[in-house]
């Protein structure tokens, strides 16, 4: 049997023996959303569709015994990619390495200097716009650490490059959730959240077997908090050997308490939420 690829425009003609298989035009509003994967004439026209970019932004760091390096990119851009199934968006190439100093006390971690991750973004989000990109989602998954450093991204994007920019870190999203369905009182970095998360989203990656709960015996100085949800009043930051004095496994929480149920709903509220912004950037009445 023949196979003949005819363009959209064309009408196949009657035929018992070829089998005609009709190919979009190059102009036509692609299937997918991740931009690395499409032409520069595909991405033109998906940027008549829609103006809003997602970001994934993460970090390549120790996780504990039980979790990869990977964790805090391949939680945004899993995130991400839910929602740019959902909503009218377009999805970049994450972003794997970002600030953490206070990690390099085991091997894998990776860390860049603070100016240098700020310009680096920055001027990724700027290329976008020079493309007609209006909207762009900097979705944080080494939440709590970069978070200055990306809000002045934002800042910089709105008032030198004339777009909408939002830092979006997944911590804050899931809080009040995360409140409600907790089962430890400390998770601070490879522990309960991140742990069921990466349950929900790449359960092949998480060695259960492997994972140890640690414990901070001294408490906080005051209007400090150990625990990603905790009371935390001022700004602050560990360093690498105050990091290694805390654990000697990496994580700093049980992580023995996760369960793939818990992520699901961490993840599902972060996606819900974010649809709901891009939904609204994208309302041609807003």
């Amino acid at each position: 049997m023949l196979i003949r690829k005819i363009g959209l425009e064309e009408e196949p003609p009657n035929s018992s023996e070829i089998t005609y298989v009709q190919t979009r035009k190059i102009t036509d509003m692609p299937e997918s959303y991740e931009i690395a994967e499409l032409t520069w004439q595909e991405l033109d026209a998906a940027i008549e569709e829609t103006s809003t970019l997602l970001l994934p932004i993460g970090s390549t760091e120790q996780h504990g015994h039980h979790l990869p390096l990977g964790v805090d990119t391949y939680m945004p851009e899993a995130i991400c990619r839910r929602v740019a199934k959902r909503s009218s968006c377009l999805l970049a190439p994450s972003i794997p390495y970002g600030v953490s100093p206070h990690h390099t006390f085991k091997p894998g971690t990776v860390t860049v200097e603070s100016e240098t991750f700020r310009r680096y973004v920055r001027d990724v989000c700027r290329s976008a716009g020079e493309w007609g990109i209006e909207n762009v989602l900097l979705v944080n998954g080494h939440y709590l650490v970069q978070d200055p450093e990306l809000e002045i991204v934002v800042r910089d994007l709105r008032i030198e490059h004339d777009m909408r920019a939002f830092h979006v870190p997944l911590v804050t999203l899931f809080e009040d959730v995360a409140r409600e369905i907790r089962r430890t009182e400390l998770s601070f970095h490879a522990s309960e959240f991140e742990t069921s998360m990466m349950l929900a989203l790449f359960p092949d990656l998480v060695s259960m077997d492997r994972a140890k709960a640690t414990s901070i015996d001294h408490e906080p100085l005051p209007l400090t908090d150990y625990d990603a949800l905790g009371d935390n009043q001022v700004g602050w930051a560990l360093s690498a050997e105050e990091m290694a004095e805390l654990t000697s496994t990496g994580n700093l929480g049980d992580p023995t308490a996760a369960t793939a149920e818990t992520g699901e709903k961490l993840v599902e509220t972060v996606v819900s939420k974010m649809c709901s912004l891009v939904d609204a950037l994208e309302d041609p009445e807003r």
